[in-house]
């Protein structure tokens, strides 16, 4: 399990095997969601990993997580109030919690 830390959210995750997360989010107003999903997992180097999926309601992530500098950047695509696509960027911690 870990968890990742973004200004305003915070989300724990489960890598239930190499091709399932589960994930739940927690934000600044204390909504939570919670999911999981089919991923696709690439080791890039020694300590750096690309994970990426797409949730039940179309968000898709994309993320590089840096084991070594405990790091995490992430890539969102998701519909708007008004079913507009668009992308966030969010950069953050990885802990893997003990």
């Amino acid at each position: 399990m870990a968890t990742l830390s973004y200004p305003g959210l915070t989300a724990n995750v489960k890598y239930l095997n190499d091709s399932t997360i589960y994930w739940k989010t927690t934000d600044e107003k204390d909504s939570v969601a919670e999911g999981t999903n089919r991923m696709v997992m690439k080791k890039i180097d020694g300590t750096k990993f690309f994970v990426s999926w797409i949730e039940k309601d179309g968000t898709t992530v994309s993320q590089i997580i840096d084991l070594e500098k405990k790091t995490v950047e992430a890539f969102l695509t998701f519909d708007d109030a008004k079913g507009k696509r668009i992308a966030q960027t969010l950069e953050g911690t990885f802990e893997v919690d003990k």
